[in-house]
């Protein structure tokens, strides 16, 4: 699944893969030879890319064009980068995704810190020296998602000389640990959990908003009584048996705090993120060879870190103190753009500080998102019961993007820039190929039938409530997919009149079938066939 569908990965050799799961090397060695072997027009992909560039602000301009009167050449772009350097460009595709900025707290007393900082995007870069340097001893981890497990992991590893004492702190307000699925599937059908997960069946128990039609699967799940009864209890009974398999209570980690790892919530609400137990060692070395805490941090110092006491704890009811030499911040990204000013920003639909946004505009919002709501409860009356959770108050506006792509106010106007990868999802490299599909239908103004504008705001107020409804805390972004990766793909191509990725396996393959790369091969002659020809 970690592939393109017009270039099939070669897969890394048995002694490299767990259940089919393999070291990111794989994938990283995958996309540099794919921008080696797309050539057009004689240039390579990687021909075409400004390496060592920084984009420093994009500017919007309306020129009249006596000449070219039609809809889609009255609006022009400039991409200012590296300070001086300047593009023109009538049509923006924004591939910056939710990964480009480092998100660090800010905590009491950091400037006081001598020891060595660094956010998780550049944990690989720095491993080895860490690892070789006898002067750090005192690791502490900040986070609670799999990126701070998987740097947990790789420094718990290390034996003999680069052997380090590895802190890793959750904080106690937060939405709690990352909730892990074991690397096996639950079927003989599928080769790991993803592709168990990844297929139109399960898909069917997702109560989400994405397609304009449901199939029969999905009305016996999501439309009926007994249908959402039995989904329920299936997601119940996937949530139990999955603590069991994790034995979060394993004697084993008693003494290193591995108990602090269980998820605050059912895995059905993804409010604390998840990931894969990807390698045989993963569980156990976490258990024996890390400490975990459940703390809110008190203060930074010169060489350590104090943690408050917990709350409701019998047995750490004062305060910590960590020696640290290293600190990784595993605490995520910042959403907001640093590309354009936040009025414009808020315009087109994107993320940002509640304090900058328009009250006007907000008002506007919070009346049809509070309509929405309303009918994403008639419609999905299993959300109107969320389980207990510590509900935090959201600082920045939700992505507000028509199919998470398009800004509202452009989908009736010049069709000049669209936003990639502006969600989370449990598979990226499905949803980039297919957003890629429609953004390129849209920017050549070839979907006829868009809604109004009335219809295209109805829309995207609903998947904002819904979000908000599905997936708690993490669904105030208004772009948290993560476990609707095949619904989400499939609206899109149904907007598009595309279909060759669901002929020619019968009703019941295509109901059962991990969702595959391969299968959307057939897409771009289809496209062009349709389209262009």
């Amino acid at each position: 699944m970690a592939e393109f569908s017009d270039r099939p990965m070669t897969p890394p050799p048995a002694k490299d893969q767990y259940y089919g799961f393999f070291p990111a090397h794989y994938s990283t060695a995958y996309l540099e030879k794919y921008v080696d072997d797309h050539v057009y027009d004689g240039h390579t992909i990687r021909d075409r890319i400004l390496f060592n560039s920084h984009v420093d602000n994009l500017q919007r301009h309306e020129v009249c064009n006596q000449v070219h009167k039609s809809l889609h050449s009255s609006s022009h772009w400039t991409v200012t980068y590296n300070t001086c350097r300047s593009i023109c460009a009538s049509k923006i595709i924004d591939a910056t995704g939710m990964t480009s900025q480092p998100y660090t707290p800010s905590l009491h007393g950091s400037d006081d810190f001598r020891g060595r900082t660094l956010h998780h995007k550049f944990f690989g870069q720095e491993e080895e020296a860490l690892f070789q340097n006898p002067s750090v001893q005192n690791i502490c981890i900040l986070g609670g998602a799999k990126s701070a497990a998987d740097v947990a992991y790789a420094f718990a590893q290390a034996s003999g000389e680069a052997r380090k004492n590895v802190h890793w702190v959750i904080r106690e307000d937060g939405n709690g640990p990352s909730a892990f699925f074991a690397a096996p599937a639950m079927s003989d059908r599928y080769a790991n959990s993803n592709e168990g997960f990844y297929n139109r069946f399960l898909a069917s128990f997702l109560p989400n908003t994405f397609g304009r039609r449901w199939s029969l699967m999905k009305w016996l799940m999501q439309g009926t009584i007994l249908g959402r009864w039995y989904a329920t209890r299936l997601w119940d009974g996937f949530d139990q048996g999955l603590r069991s398999l994790m034995n979060y209570q394993r004697e084993e980690g008693m003494d290193m705090g591995f108990a602090n790892l269980e998820p605050d919530t059912p895995i059905f609400w993804q409010n604390d993120s998840s990931g894969v137990a990807n390698r045989p060692d993963f569980l156990s070395t976490l258990a024996t060879k890390v400490k975990i805490y459940r703390r809110d941090i008190s203060h930074v110092s010169a060489d350590s870190i104090t943690l408050q006491p917990r709350g409701n704890s019998l047995t750490d009811g004062e305060p910590l103190t960590i020696p640290v030499d290293v600190m990784v911040y595993c605490t995520g990204w910042s959403t907001v753009t640093t590309l354009l000013p936040s009025d414009q920003a808020s315009n087109l639909g994107l993320s940002v500080p509640l304090g900058a946004a328009e009250p006007h505009t907000q008002k506007h919002w919070h009346n049809l998102e509070e309509a929405a709501d309303a009918f994403v409860l008639l419609r999905f009356p299993s959300l109107r019961r969320p389980p207990a959770y510590h509900k935090t108050e959201p600082t920045q506006t939700p992505f507000r993007l028509y199919k998470a792509i398009a800004p509202p106010a452009d989908v009736h106007s010049t069709h000049s820039i669209v936003f990639l990868g502006k969600m989370v999802v449990g598979n990226n490299f499905r949803t980039a190929e297919v957003q890629a599909l429609w953004a390129l239908a849209y920017l050549d103004g070839r979907i006829k039938d868009l809604p109004s504008e009335g219809q295209v705001e109805r829309e995207v107020a609903e998947t904002v409530a819904w979000d908000r409804r599905r997936y708690l805390n993490k669904g105030e972004s208004g772009c948290w997919f993560y476990y609707d990766v095949v619904d989400y793909a499939d609206a899109l191509l149904e907007q598009l009149g595309l279909d060759s990725h669901r002929k020619g396996k019968g009703w019941y393959r295509d109901l059962v079938d991990p969702c595959f790369a391969s299968d959307l091969q057939g897409l771009t002659g289809e496209y062009i066939k349709k389209y262009m020809s």
